[in-house]
């Protein structure tokens, strides 16, 4: 009996200081990226840290933490951040944000509101596998912009085949924007679902260090199953395009929208949409619609050109830089 209490001594003694190594080892690895932050020119700073859950978890909570860039057009407010995990299980963690937070542009502080936002993250040697976000409401309210999401997941997964390529998946169930951000009196007040599936290559693989040293620069990009459903008219995307330096796109972009016909017939009945604006619509999605199968479903495909939108030969807009260097 004594050499089996001695046993379980020693071994709580072992498990002890193993889980004491663990959160002065988290602590340690927080501290260091606020500091690799500041040496890179951020203001990034929190008020206090504690890592608790003793004898297993490992839950690491900073409070009032700032990030700003350095000429502080960009930068994120929040309350508390928690970082939570099993002291047994390396290698999975979870971070679980406030239910308010605030984001900083040059157009404005963005509030962000949030119910259940969390991510769960599985890495192995420094590098990230894959990862979930999920938020039962997820809203966004600017000096301009409003939007409100509900039933919002992402994940990500590194596709094993591949040196640096990433399988992305976004779904919304629903979002609301008011229609004076569409345009004036046009346009449903919600989004009815929200779905798009992408395949995004990088620079190099996901790890913490590569992502505490800056955004990586994607280099191509492919759209699968992508749709947004938007009143009666559903939306589908696909195409790929790869990067250059500057972050502008060259490849190609499909766009169909089924039942495009009854929702402006619909607007215009409601007085929504004023009838000369519908009449000419309607007359250029069916000269459109007419290369298609089908009059009622428009089908086009767009060029893209270092960033210039091309519809056949002629040059119809431009997208920004994704990312450049």
């Amino acid at each position: 009996m004594k050499r089996l209490l001695s046993v379980i001594a020693l071994a709580s003694l072992a498990y002890s200081g193993w889980w004491f190594y663990a959160a002065n080892t988290l602590r340690s690895d927080i501290e260091s990226w606020f500091a690799a932050q500041q040496a890179a020119g951020l203001k990034a700073s929190f008020a206090d840290l504690t890592v608790r859950g003793f004898p297993n978890r490992t839950d690491a909570t900073l409070t009032d933490l700032i990030l700003t860039s350095e000429d502080g057009r960009f930068g994120w407010r929040a309350p508390f951040l928690q970082i939570l995990g099993l002291s047994y299980k390396q290698g999975h963690v979870i971070v679980a944000w406030p239910d308010m937070q605030t984001l900083t542009t040059p157009e404005g502080d963005i509030a962000v509101t949030s119910d259940g936002l969390r991510a769960s993250v599985i890495h192995a040697d420094n590098a990230v596998l894959r990862s979930n976000l999920e938020a039962t409401v997820l809203n966004f309210t600017g000096p301009k912009r409003t939007l409100a999401l509900a039933d919002v997941n992402a994940a990500l997964q590194k596709i094993e085949t591949t040196y640096s390529t990433y399988r992305v998946a976004l779904s919304a169930g629903s979002a609301a924007v008011p229609s004076s951000d569409i345009a004036p009196s046009v346009g449903p007040e919600s989004l009815a679902s929200l779905r798009a599936e992408i395949d995004v290559s990088f620079e190099q693989p996901l790890t913490f260090d590569t992502l505490a040293a800056q955004p990586l620069r994607p280099t191509a990009i492919a759209l699968h199953r992508s749709e947004l459903a938007y009143g009666s008219v559903t939306f589908k995307f696909t195409g790929d395009a790869t990067l250059d330096d500057q972050g502008r796109a060259t490849g190609k972009v499909s766009i169909t929208a089924e039942n495009w016909r009854d929702a402006l017939e619909t607007a215009r009945a409601s007085g929504d949409l004023p009838p000369v604006l519908a009449d000419g619509l309607i007359d250029l999605l069916t000269l459109l619609a007419s290369f298609g199968a089908s009059r009622d479903a428009l089908d086009v495909t767009l060029g893209l050109d270092k960033g210039a939108v091309l519809f056949g030969p002629l040059p119809i807009g431009s997208l920004p830089p994704l990312m450049s260097r």
